[in-house]
């Protein structure tokens, strides 16, 4: 009969493998994806000023989170009179109070006619 014995060496690397797994495990997932999954926009709007031509676009951040968020980036997807989608422009909302609504506003980022703007993302960096 044949006895096979178990290094200790072999023990002490594969409980540093689990330990090391386990790790890497706990620190998957952050605070930024449960933050982002509270937030909305209300009334969006693609707006252009008569006098001067200038084209923006406004809505309401609605931040459900228990906490103040010191920047969120609202990014909209711009699109042509054929729904075609021409660019993209990110708006910075600062100072968003916990469990709030705040308004904001910022120009287009393109000189091409946009017919249609949707939200594409809210994002805390």
């Amino acid at each position: 009969m044949i006895l096979l014995r178990r290094s200790p060496l072999r023990a002490l690397a594969a409980v540093g493998l689990s330990v090391a797994l386990f790790v890497f495990a706990a620190g998957c997932g952050g605070s930024d994806a449960s933050s982002a999954q509270k937030l909305d926009v209300k009334d969006p709007k693609l707006v252009t000023l008569q006098e001067t031509g200038e084209r923006s676009f406004s809505g309401v951040l609605v931040n459900g989170n228990s906490v103040e968020l010191g920047i969120v980036q609202v990014e909209v997807a711009l699109y042509d009179q054929g729904g075609a989608r021409i660019g993209t422009t990110t708006i910075e909302v600062e100072d968003v109070p916990a469990n709030s609504e705040k308004s904001f506003s910022g120009p287009l980022d393109t000189d091409a006619t946009v017919a249609k703007a949707r939200i594409r993302s809210l994002m805390v960096p």
